[in-house]
């Protein structure tokens, strides 16, 4: 062991310093930012600057990237008044350490590159068994959807390693099946079904959505160079991957606007206690297939409530909502009258669930897609009938963008620049008079869309530049790997602004200049001989 390190560190601090970094990714935002930096130390003192020089001479195309953080910068400083802050600089700043540290630091070979996804990878398992850990024994069940928060990280850019390190697997089992032993590519694959079942697990549709897309990119580019028996059983996958999800989401739909027809004149006034229901005919929420605010007895439901729960009715529950409103939804989720029959239906299951925050009975079902699905739709439905976007994530996101393409009807060349862009965006909203509160107003999620607020067609199409050429340049394209990260990163940055964020620009630029540098075929054993 001491001998294989030995002869795999080769006197390189530089892809020690790499190694670092990859480990630290999926586990600690704070220790990302200490491995970026040292990253970069690595690089600056590590060799002779004669050696450095050479270097970056060869790697020029990376410091095209760098140009990116200087427009930031540029534009906080003419813009600086509105905001009077370096926000976008500081978010930015792996746009710059990256790219300098890569032009400069050490080369490293097949072996090493291939090292430093194999720490990667026992990272992202040790990860998933802390997150596991938290979601069996710390992370409260505050709501439908607090699994979200077991991961140590955002659980959307956690998805992004997942959905490389699932590629490098399967790359890594293509390149070297005959070398490999029967028990090796069983552990291969049972990572891989470790890794994907995770990514289900914690239902990050983005990430869901941006893995889909790459297999579509991995198929396409696959399918020319395989055998021809192979040809056909690929093509049906390929179908299926582009119909079963569509087919899928289109059930949900459907199960959800399957909604009950009420005549308000045969309609029952009374409750079997005698006691009057609230029909209000004009509130159209509805929870699989019913509305929420027909057949409405508060006081029943009060009383008998109070007998079985110790949250009480008019309290406030522990996803911040009150507890009565939790109750009404998921009553009507199960077919139940809101008065004291549909409470003493309840069984203890479905007591606990109210308890817990869960508004709709299918919540429960934690290991399946329908639920987020249907969250989604309920939103979108919520939204259409009376505009509320707040507390939503996909209504909020439709404001967001709306917000942007107002913002960018506007100033479509050049943009606001990155100190008036949350200016921009609050007198947006209120142009579009969207019923969102002020704590709530955000930039779009969405990449594309926040660099034409922030730079205009012209700044946008001048980062696109910068980002693309490199890859074209130095033909990096003709690594798969690259090729599938740059697609499901393409998807993913419709979803969400990826590289505006902390985590997302540090993920997205050390793997961007990684595949940038060093060996290209370095997923293969037998590569290492050349």
């Amino acid at each position: 062991m001491k001998k294989y390190l030995t002869e795999l560190i080769n006197s390189n601090f530089f892809f020690l310093s790499l190694v670092v970094f990859a480990f630290v990714l999926p586990l600690s935002i704070a220790l990302v930012s200490i491995a970026g930096a040292l990253v970069l130390l690595t690089a600056i003192i590590e060799d002779s600057w004669k050696a450095k020089i050479k270097r970056i001479k060869q790697r020029k195309e990376l410091l095209l990237i760098p140009l990116i953080f200087l427009l930031y910068l540029l534009s906080t400083l003419l813009t600086l008044k509105y905001d009077k802050s370096f926000y976008d600089v500081q978010k930015t700043l792996f746009y710059l350490v990256f790219p300098v540290a890569f032009s400069m630091g050490k080369d490293i070979n097949n072996r090493q590159k291939r090292f430093v996804f194999y720490a990667f990878t026992a990272s992202i398992f040790v990860a998933i068994v802390i997150a596991l850990f938290r979601w069996k024994f710390i992370v409260a069940d505050t709501g439908n959807f607090s699994i979200h928060n077991i991961s140590l990280i955002s659980h959307i850019r956690f998805s992004f390693q997942l959905i490389l390190i699932v590629w490098f697997l399967i790359l890594f089992l293509i390149a070297n099946g005959k070398g490999l032993s029967i028990k090796e590519k069983t552990i291969i694959l049972i990572l891989v079904g470790i890794f994907l079942g995770y990514m289900m697990f914690q239902q990050s549709l983005t990430g869901i959505v941006a893995f889909a897309a790459s297999c579509l990119v991995f198929l396409l580019f696959r399918l020319p160079r395989i055998n021809t028996e192979w040809k056909i059983p690929l093509t049906v996958v390929l179908l299926l991957l582009l119909f079963v999800p569509v087919i899928y989401v289109n059930k949900v739909v459907k199960n959800f606007y399957a909604i009950e027809n009420i005549n308000p004149e045969d309609i029952d006034k009374e409750t079997a206690k005698g006691n009057l229901y609230s029909h209000n005919f004009s509130e159209k929420a509805v929870e699989n297939g019913h509305y929420v605010y027909l057949y409405v007895c508060e006081d029943e439901m009060r009383e008998e409530w109070n007998k079985v729960s110790t949250f009480k009715y008019d309290s406030i529950g522990t996803n911040g909502y009150p507890v009565s409103a939790t109750l009404l939804r998921y009553l009507t989720s199960k077919g139940l009258r809101k008065d004291a029959q549909g409470v003493q239906a309840l069984s203890r299951a479905d007591i606990a669930n109210v308890e817990a925050g869960m508004a709709n009975v299918i919540y429960q079902n934690k290991y399946s897609l329908y639920p987020r699905i249907y969250q989604t739709v309920w939103e979108y439905y919520v939204y259409t009938q009376t505009g509320n976007s707040n507390n939503q994530s996909f209504s909020q996101r439709i404001e967001f963008a709306k917000a942007a393409f107002t913002i960018i009807n506007k100033n479509w060349l050049f943009g606001v620049g990155t100190g008036k862009w949350k200016t921009a965006f609050a007198d947006a909203f209120k142009e579009n008079h969207a019923q969102l509160a002020e704590s709530h107003y955000a930039s779009s999620h969405n990449q594309y869309l926040n660099y034409m607020v922030k730079f205009g067609i012209v700044g946008f199409l001048f980062i696109m530049f910068v980002l693309i050429y490199p890859v074209v340049k130095t033909k990096r394209y003709r690594d798969p790997l690259f090729l599938l990260f740059l697609a499901f990163m393409f998807f993913a940055n419709f979803a969400d602004s990826n590289l505006e964020s902390h985590m997302g620009s540090s993920f997205f630029f050390f793997f961007y200049c990684f595949f940038l540098t060093g060996p290209l075929n370095y997923l293969s054993f037998s590569e290492d001989r050349r």
